[in-house]
């Protein structure tokens, strides 16, 4: 059950990320702010519980890069942290 509930939080993710790839630099550093305090989802199996770690992992080494940097600056961690999503989402379904 909790594996459902997992996915629709990675699809959450990551339709929050396509957001910010559209919104000016302010809108998208807070948008990606505020999925780094995302919280793990309880009860998961193991598979789905790893994916989940590395790509709120992914996502938060994006945040803190992307703090004091433009967007084109952090390219790399953008498009690392939307495959980690993209994962999380695969194992998850």
């Amino acid at each position: 059950m909790s594996d459902r509930f997992s996915c629709l939080k990675a699809r959450y993710c990551l339709s929050v990320m396509q957001t910010a790839d559209i919104s000016s630099l302010d809108e998208a550093r807070h948008l990606i702010a505020c999925l780094s305090t995302e919280l793990p989802t309880a009860l998961t199996s193991r598979e789905v519980a790893i994916a989940e770690r590395n790509a709120f992992a992914a996502i938060l080494t994006l945040h803190e890069r992307f703090s004091d940097r433009s967007a084109s600056a952090v390219a790399g961690e953008w498009k690392a942290a939307a495959d980690a999503v993209r994962r999380w989402i695969a194992v998850a379904t």
